[in-house]
């Protein structure tokens, strides 16, 4: 599958240029149109009953979130008017309560999501953004480490296998930058012992990969950090892995923890890009 609409999500002015760079860079690479959403988050005091007499609070909250909109849009409109890419922005306003809503109205058609990794005063919004993307608009996620310079396309990859079919979705996602890359590197964690290809572990996969002509090795390791995530976060960084690619899980029954394990590990602590997919 070609990647031919990428999105970005802008949610503070501290980070929307370093995201604009990395999505325009991706966008060019792909040669695919960018959509801007820039999102003004209002509040609603609590206690508030949004009757007649009452609806003067949570009016100025949107009106304050759709300024920050604004201004969001614009600075990326400044910023993209210089490139050579196709692309519209959209300015859009909403409360924390509606804020999934209109994230997957607008995404719902995108083929790719690039996103800077959260952090600091960010980290809450940003999360909550990821968690959309991935697990109500199911979109596949591009995560990027804050602060680390990406280079598109990534020239060596990390694909993390565990046969489950969340890996198998995000490899066929990932495909358009496997059959970029110079090397692509499939690796298992502990692999069962009681696995269909326990006698060639990412035997059946890497033959898989092999045949969209992607230049791939499979790599068997054991776990030597404290979480499996940990450990392909170190082990890529020291195979020179520019880019991870994995499936996304949410280990919780409750919506507000859907991140867990692994994947909460890999969003907040990875210093590599990371393709999400659920």
């Amino acid at each position: 599958m070609s990647i031919q609409t990428l999105t970005t999500i802008l949610t503070h002015q501290s980070s929307a240029d370093e995201q604009l760079d990395a999505a325009i860079a991706f966008a060019r690479t792909c040669d695919a149109h960018l959509q801007v959403l820039t999102l003004g988050i209002g509040f609603a005091q609590a206690g508030v009953m949004f009757g007649a007499i009452d609806a003067v609070p949570a009016s100025i909250g949107l009106d304050d979130a759709q300024d920050r909109a604004d201004a969001l849009a614009n600075h990326a409109t400044a910023r993209l008017m210089r490139e050579d890419i196709r692309w519209d922005v959209d300015p859009v306003a909403c409360f924390t309560s509606g804020m999934a809503f209109d994230i997957i109205r607008h995404i719902r058609f995108s083929d790719l999501v690039v996103q800077v990794r959260p952090s600091g005063e960010e980290a809450g919004y940003s999360s909550r953004v990821a968690e959309t993307i991935l697990f109500d608009a199911d979109a596949p996620l591009l995560m990027l480490p804050s602060d680390v310079a990406v280079t598109a396309p990534a020239n060596s990859i990390m694909v993390a296998w565990d046969e489950s079919p969340t890996a198998l979705r995000a490899t066929r996602l990932a495909m358009p930058f496997l059959q970029q890359a110079a090397r692509v590197y499939v690796a298992l964690v502990d692999p069962s012992k009681d696995a269909p290809d326990r006698s060639d572990p990412g035997g059946a996969f890497a033959q898989f990969l092999a045949r969209h002509d992607v230049k791939c090795e499979v790599a068997v390791m054991t776990r030597t950090e404290s979480t499996i995530a940990e450990t392909l976060g170190q082990r890529a960084q020291e195979m020179g892995c520019d880019m991870i690619v994995m499936g996304a899980y949410g280990h919780s029954r409750l919506r507000e923890v859907l991140f867990g394990g692994t994947t909460r590990t890999m969003l907040e602590k990875a210093g590599l890009p990371i393709l999400f997919a659920h």
